[in-house]
This record gives C-alpha cells, structure tokens and sequence, in this order.
C-alpha cells in the first residue's frame, strides 16, 4: 500500500496537492490511501483516507499552533500513525513537505521515519516548487546539515519537486537562499521535477463571458480586511463590472452584503468553473491559485504574501512575472491596483508553456519506486 502523509494546521492548499497526486497515483495502484491531519472537514476523497483530528475542535482562542503543538496532541498523533502502520500494509510512504519545512514538527517527523525505518517502508518527499521556511540566520547552518542528514539518513528514495526547474530551480540562491545549493548538491540524485500539480478536473480554456471579478482574500483576516478596503476603494472605478468577494458581512458595514457593485460572500461555491467564465481574479499568490491560473490562462493580479521568513509566494510571483502569465501587486503598492486590474482586463495572458502535468508525472515515479 501506498500512503500520503500531509499535515498543516491552516488552509487547505497542501493536502489538495496531496490529494490530486494520490488520486492519480490510484489510477495505477489499487491500495493507496491519505492520512491526513486537518482540522478542518476534511477534503472529498476518492481514495480511501484516515484523518486524525476531525474529531478536535478548533480552540475558540483562536492559538491553532499553541493547541497543535501541545504535547498530548503531538502524542496522539504518533501514536495513530503507529497504529495505522501495524494495521495497513504500508510499504511506500510519500510525505509532504518535511524536512525543508515543517520543522517546528521536526519531532514528530523524525519519530514517523524512525517507525518506517523499522518496517522497511520506503520514503518519498514531496515538496512545492519553493518549498523552504528559512530559519533565522544563527539556525542557518545546522539547519542544512539537518536537511541533508535527514534526507539521507532516513533513505528517502526520492524528493518530488513540484515546479519545473527551467523556471524555478530548487537552487533558488538568488533569492535570499545561497545557502540552499549545499543541500541540493548532497541530494541531486534524488531529485525529480514533476511539473506543476494541477487539478486535472480543472476546466482548461478561459472563456470570459461574464463580467463578474473574483477576488480571493484566503484564511488571514487581517489581509482579508486589507484587500477589500482597497476593492471598495476600486470598485466604483470599474461600474460595468461586478466585484464578488468572499470576506463575510462581519468584516464590514455592509448591508445585505452588496454595495453598488461589490457584493460580499461567506464564500464562493464552484469557484474554478467560475473562474472560467470571469472578467479578472485578484487573489493571493498560493501554489494551487496560481496552478489554476497558468492552466485556465486566466486574467489575473497576483497579491503574493510577505510573511516573515516564508517568501514563497513572493519569490513565485516575480519569478513568473515576467513572462506575462498573470500581473502582480506587492501590499506596498496597493495605489497601482485599478491601473494594474484596467491592464488585466483589455490584454491576454501569455499561455504557460511549461509543464502542467505535475500530479501525473509524480504518480510515475511513485509507481516505479513503489513497486521497484
């Protein structure tokens, strides 16, 4: 059997990429299953799944990480991961993720690849285009031995590097990651670029028959506030069009969640075929966001987040920004966004001509590894 580990605490964005994989992986392979440890509902499987904290409730104080790091959690979880090893025929294990980030779970980690050591299970790690969460700059050195000796120590067999390296090489010591290149230089025999994993029941070809702009605020709040204060300032720039944003009446004033032409959502269903049919979509610069646009070629603003040390989205963007594939707007430059969105909404984007195949290419090599 093969199993997909993904834990996150916030968002969903990483155990949809999991499960995109894992799903094509089924095509090829008749057990496979996902564990995942979300708190939220969790994602609609076609393979069969285990998910560790559906039963948990969110803490009302809203400290997620403090409650996810408590020791009786961490426990618990070790301890149903035991449990489904002795239980289910595990012999591959694709983890998502660690060791280049996670690290505040590195515990835990490292305590699941000791338990598949012992059962000869093979490990697959499975990793965004730009998967580091840099640690402070005293960390950095032990951080990359860390890397390296895990990767190795623990017999990975093989680290999937979801993004195509003739855009985004993992080497990305150009952008504030110099020292990356000595652990791709320990691994680069387990190196496979996959390609970009995208949602294959994604529709492919952006029409535009509607005049409705999708605007994507994410889970943050405080973000969430930023970027429709800034909408509502926009929105009576553009009358023939219809603003749609998913921030919920309790982040505003607003009555019947509509003013003029900026209408106010908890959220929007079925959003990826809409997106098909939109005028232009702002959003924040996720990996499955920006997947969606590329493969759609939809008209877009890209808003990446600068959080600290994790510039994923920020390197991304202006890594692609370039080619023409969608525009961005950094939060220090939220006065450009009607003379970015008026060019979003009369030019074309350019189409990607890079590789799109990610979850198809990395069930190949789970495959071949797997049954290696």
């Amino acid at each position: 059997m093969i199993a997909f580990l993904t834990q996150y605490y916030q968002g969903l964005g990483h155990s949809q990429r999991i499960k995109f994989i894992a799903e094509e992986t089924a095509k090829y392979n008749d057990d496979v299953i996902i564990i995942d440890q979300l708190f939220q509902p969790p994602l609609e499987y076609s393979v069969e799944h285990i998910s560790f904290l559906k039963n948990y409730k969110v803490p009302n104080d809203g400290n997620i990480f403090q409650f996810i790091m408590s020791e009786n959690l961490i426990n618990f979880r070790i301890k149903k991961f035991i449990e489904v090893l002795d239980t289910k025929n595990i012999t591959t294990l694709v983890c998502e993720g660690f060791p280049f980030c996670r690290h505040q779970f590195a515990h835990e980690y490292i305590r699941y690849f000791e338990e598949c050591k012992k059962r000869n299970i093979k490990i697959i790690i499975s990793v965004r285009d730009f998967p580091w969460d840099e640690p402070h700059d005293n960390q950095l050195q032990d951080w990359v031995s860390y890397t390296q000796n895990l990767i190795c120590k623990y017999y990975a067999e093989a680290v999937l590097v979801h993004g195509d390296e003739n855009i985004l090489p993992l080497i990305a010591d150009r952008h504030r990651h110099a020292n990356s290149r000595q652990i791709i230089e320990h691994i680069k025999d387990k190196l496979y670029y996959t390609g970009y994993v995208c949602d294959n029941k994604q529709p492919e070809k952006h029409i535009g028959n509607t005049n409705k702009i999708f605007v994507s605020t994410g889970l943050n709040k405080q973000e969430g506030v930023l970027l429709f204060k800034h909408i509502m300032r926009i929105a009576k720039e553009f009358p023939d069009y219809d603003f749609v944003m998913p921030v919920a009446n309790r982040y505003m004033d607003i009555k019947n969640g509509k003013k003029d032409n900026l209408y106010l959502v908890d959220y929007i269903p079925n959003l990826r075929e809409k997106l098909k049919h939109c005028a232009a979509y702002i959003t924040y610069g996720g990996y499955n966001a920006t997947t969606e646009i590329l493969k759609g070629q939809i008209p877009s603003i890209i808003i990446p987040r600068e959080n600290g040390r994790k510039m994923e989205q920020f390197v991304r963007a202006y890594v692609f920004e370039p080619y023409n594939f969608f525009k961005v707007v950094n939060n220090a430059e939220f006065s450009k966004l009607s003379d970015v969105l008026k060019k979003v909404l009369t030019e074309k984007p350019n189409k990607f001509n890079f590789k799109l195949t990610g979850a198809e290419e990395s069930a190949r090599v789970i495959t071949q590894i797997h049954n290696g």
